[in-house]
């Protein structure tokens, strides 16, 4: 029997648009109406993820892919980055000229193009660049772009070493994975696109934040579903009771759901929902 639910929020619980389907508000109203809980799992930060997904009642969230999480009267989890962790990521952006932005509890710190629209900016490079692209191609294209001018020190001048950071979100191609983790073994890689990285600590994810809240509320894991649609929403998919790939997910992560429904655009909660008589 479910009794929680979790949801990703790009490409899942939001259109194309960015908009909540009324049928997806409609599935959040009936699964209350069943005494089943609802949360957002989210790689976002918790700055304006409120009015991000409207009106939509939700019981908790997790955000930061789980490094933090909270009720709505209720802190119930957080891992953050170590002093030393935090500064030899701030030193290598600055040494190699890097973007990235880093994620506190009230703001996002670093590259100004990043903070102003992460989301927006990741689907312009889509426009430009291949399918594959190296790490040196990437660094090409935005050097003749001139899009972001050296700064010496902007990363190691920054606020951020004197209050809990949750993510570093760094723009880098899939190609550099390998290196990113021989760099920093004391960090988990995850990705929801293909040209950026959310870096967090070493044994974090989506599923651990879900455990947590799961905890606190007191249910099982085998009693969650969660819906999602890239790779940072693998551990939760193959983990909760039922894993539900949205139709317009990545290959790779329809292969390891449980259950594919319709896309984030044609009502996939909704259907998903009643298809698994969870709701009617």
């Amino acid at each position: 029997m479910i009794k929680a639910a979790f949801f990703d929020i790009d490409g899942t619980l939001l259109t194309s648009d960015a908009e909540v389907l009324p049928s997806t508000s409609r599935a959040i109203e009936k699964l209350h109406q069943n005494d089943i809980i609802c949360c957002i799992a989210s790689g976002r930060g918790p700055k304006r993820i409120r009015s991000l997904v409207g009106n939509l009642p939700m019981d908790a969230y997790i955000l930061y892919n789980g490094q933090i999480v909270f009720s709505h009267d209720a802190g119930i989890y957080e891992h953050y980055f170590t002093q030393e962790t935090l500064e030899r990521l701030a030193m290598f952006g600055d040494e190699e000229n890097r973007q990235m932005i880093f994620g506190g509890r009230k703001s996002f710190y670093g590259s100004k193009s990043m903070r102003m629209g992460q989301r927006r900016l990741i689907k312009q490079l889509y426009h430009y660049f291949p399918e594959k692209v190296s790490a040196k191609e990437l660094e090409k294209i935005l050097k003749k772009w001139q899009i972001f001018p050296k700064a010496d020190n902007r990363f190691m001048s920054l606020p951020i070493f004197s209050q809990p950071i949750y993510q570093c979100v760094l723009l880098s191609p899939e190609s550099e994975t390998k290196r990113l983790e021989e760099m920093f073994p004391d960090c988990h890689f995850t990705r929801s696109n293909p040209y950026s990285v959310d870096v967090i600590p070493k044994g974090g994810s989506k599923i651990v934040g879900i455990q947590k809240t799961l905890e606190y509320y007191g249910i099982k894991q085998e009693e969650a579903i969660a819906f999602g649609d890239s790779w940072n929403d693998t551990e939760m998919l193959k983990e909760v009771g039922i894993g539900v790939a949205m139709g317009n997910a990545n290959e790779d992560i329809k292969e390891l759901a449980d259950y594919i429904t319709d896309t984030n655009n044609n009502d996939g909660i909704m259907k998903a929902l009643q298809e698994l008589k969870i709701i009617r």
